[in-house]
């Protein structure tokens, strides 16, 4: 026996707790039970309002079931615990887009590269908000950052052929200058 006294029961723990009803409701989402997932984290987060990953995990699930105003909420918060994860800023630049915020996903977006210049598809999104915005030389350079980090961003490429033929580009006026 161990000389330190007797261990907890499993059930004594909170954190294996919150970890069980996470992975339940992240199920119930995985196998399409949107309603009952939301509302598992619901009140996971009211129960642990510092749980950072149901947090965001439910700000997602409130993306996806097109609740904008919802999903804002949990992303800002899981923002206020962890304000330098590129993660949270990116899912909340996507909701500011989706309220057609635009100019805060662009800040929004800016300060994720400020923290980690090559988190994938911040580049991208960051090209699509700017193309909403009309800018397009901001958002040819965006995607072609995305692309020269993550050559493999189909998305990307896809939207970097329709902005040129939108914009009536070719490869020339697309394309870097020359550095000779």
């Amino acid at each position: 026996m161990w000389p330190f006294g007797r261990h907890k029961k499993k059930s004594e723990d909170p954190d294996r707790e919150q970890r069980r009803r996470f992975r339940e409701a992240t199920r119930a989402l995985d196998e399409g039970r949107e309603e009952d997932g939301i509302a598992a984290l619901t009140e996971l987060v009211e129960d642990y309002p510092e749980y950072v990953s149901a947090r965001v995990n439910l700000g997602a699930a409130h993306y996806s079931a097109e609740q904008y105003e919802e999903a804002e909420r949990e992303f800002t918060a899981a923002l206020g615990l962890k304000p330098e994860d590129p993660r949270i800023l990116l899912n909340l630049a996507a909701t500011k887009s989706a309220l057609d915020e635009l100019d805060d996903a662009i800040d929004l977006l800016i300060r994720a590269l400020e923290i980690d210049p090559e988190f994938r598809d911040v580049h991208y999104n960051l090209a699509i908000a700017y193309w909403r915005k009309g800018r397009i030389p901001e958002a040819v350079a965006e995607l072609e950052m995305e692309l020269a980090l993550h050559p493999d961003n189909e998305p990307a490429r896809q939207t970097m052929e329709m902005l040129k033929e939108e914009a009536g580009m070719n490869d020339e006026e697309i394309a870097p200058p020359s550095t000779n």
